[in-house]
């Protein structure tokens, strides 16, 4: 999907386009404010299909007009979801579709990145949630992650959710169960995804013998290039995650929002002390 960010899906496209696992490749202009449309247009063939949005409702309804397109138009029976700013092999492609030949009970099927230690994620209660909002929860103590022992000797391991910067999804159960919540506009789509997959008793699937290169942050920059920026909207989608799927309860909320007003002093922080660094 892109939004903005031409140079960028462009880039992933002329990669891609060759893999011979791939019938078609359908990127959605999430209705761009600059010249992305236009641009993209030329890259159209009967591979590369390139759908626009009528608004720009986020990530996730972008994703579902792609899947809706991949389903209704193409016939397709697998999609893959894919950021602008990833880089993927064609063996991916051939493991990921062996997953889902040998278990008809998988749903979602990811790679780990080769650059980043998140990979996937457990089932957390409400405070872990909470306290994942901060820097140093999340990204020093990982409070959500497996540990390095779950993954020790496997391959290919069921994890409860997965990055959504690059998965391929059985598109009929996708259709049936999941769909993005198109009430969130960024953020959080992989726990939302992972929820309803796991209410329905389907797997995600983590192949550990395959891997993706994931460049954080390069598309939403652009737009929102400032983490305290970035971290606003996801705090929106936080709070909306507890209520409608963690059922968190008034108190609960509260104290939720009093934790979010800490996070935001320490992602501002965060983003004067880049600022002084890069000036120095």
């Amino acid at each position: 999907m892109n939004y903005n960010d031409a140079s960028t899906t462009m880039k992933l496209v002329e990669h891609i386009k060759a893999y011979t696992l791939l019938d078609f490749i359908v990127v959605v202009d999430n209705c761009s404010t600059d010249d992305s449309w236009n641009l993209l247009q030329n890259c159209k063939s009967d591979k590369l299909h390139v759908v626009k949005s009528p608004r720009n409702g986020g990530y996730g309804a972008g994703n579902n007009l792609g899947l809706h397109y991949s389903s209704e138009v193409l016939k397709a029976d697998y999609s893959i979801i894919a950021n602008p700013d990833v880089l993927f092999s064609e063996d991916c492609i051939r493991k990921f579709l062996q997953t889902f030949q040998n278990d008809s009970s998988v749903a979602v099927v990811s790679a780990k990145q080769s650059n980043s230690a998140d990979c996937a994620w457990k089932n957390c209660g409400i405070i872990r949630h909470v306290l994942a909002t901060s820097l140093f929860f999340e990204l020093l103590l990982k409070i959500r992650s497996y540990s390095a022992e779950y993954f020790k000797e496997k391959t290919s391991v069921p994890v409860f959710a997965v990055p959504g910067s690059l998965l391929m999804v059985d598109l009929k159960k996708m259709l049936e169960y999941g769909m993005y919540d198109e009430d969130f506009f960024l953020y959080y789509e992989e726990f939302v995804l992972a929820h309803k997959f796991a209410n329905a008793g389907l797997k995600t699937i983590l192949r550990r013998d395959c891997s993706y290169i994931h460049n954080h942050h390069v598309s939403i920059s652009k737009t929102y290039n400032r983490w305290s920026m970035q971290h606003a909207i996801l705090l929106k989608s936080a709070e909306l995650f507890l209520r409608k799927y963690k059922k968190a309860n008034a108190l609960q909320m509260a104290l939720a929002k009093l934790w979010f007003t800490y996070t935001k002093l320490e992602f501002w922080i965060y983003d004067i002390y880049k600022i002084m660094r890069f000036k120095i």
